[in-house]
């Protein structure tokens, strides 16, 4: 499950680098009509620019994808392959227990190391996951409820800046450009570090 992580992540921060596009090229083209005609030809080269990078994008998109599901593919390939194994591993153990039928202590021996090595392996598992999530939970919960607060707070003033900009001039518009910069910076910490908190404890 591990293995998929990494492809999904960037499948999804692929697709949300595509709808930031297409919602950028679709108000482009809205208000692109009723501006001046020196920035109307300004505007629809950028459109242009951005409809070819929108196209090359899920290009791109789509072979991530495609390379997703191909890693998935293998996995259950693996996971199909190492099946088949197992199968074999329990017929011959049935094999050994059946070749010890005039030994049943020997035969109990051998099932009684194989109970124990696998709740040995149980414990060890059930343990480590207990202290990640412990050490995790403890370093994060700090750091999550103040990374989701920063982030709601800059949202609330790039929608003031917003409501702003329409009216202001040149200030106000790079204002709202650094702000929505801001934003998108503190939320992909935000969320890099929410990931990062929940893939220890997998």
């Amino acid at each position: 499950m591990s293995s998929q992580r990494p492809a999904h992540e960037a499948i999804a921060w692929a697709k949300q680098r595509l709808d930031d596009v297409d919602a950028i090229i679709a108000k482009g083209e809205t208000i692109s009509g009723s501006l001046q005609e020196s920035a109307r030809k300004a505007a629809e080269e950028a459109l242009t620019r951005l409809r070819v990078s929108r196209a090359q994008l899920r290009d791109h998109f789509e072979a991530l994808r495609t390379r997703g599901e191909a890693a998935r593919q293998d996995v259950a390939d693996a996971q199909r392959a190492l099946e088949a194994k197992w199968i074999e591993v329990e017929t011959d153990f049935q094999s050994l227990l059946s070749a010890m039928d005039d030994e049943a202590g020997a035969a109990r021996d051998v099932v009684v190391a194989r109970a124990q090595a696998q709740r040995r392996a149980w414990e060890t598992s059930y343990e480590e996951l207990r202290q990640q999530a412990a050490e995790v939970l403890e370093e994060t919960r700090g750091e999550f409820d103040a990374a989701i607060q920063r982030l709601s707070g800059e949202v609330e003033r790039l929608q003031g800046k917003i409501g702003n900009a329409r009216e202001a001039g040149d200030t106000a518009w790079s204002a709202l450009k650094e702000g929505l910069a801001d934003a998108q910076a503190i939320h992909s910490r935000t969320i890099e570090k929410i990931k990062n908190a929940f893939s220890k404890l997998l």
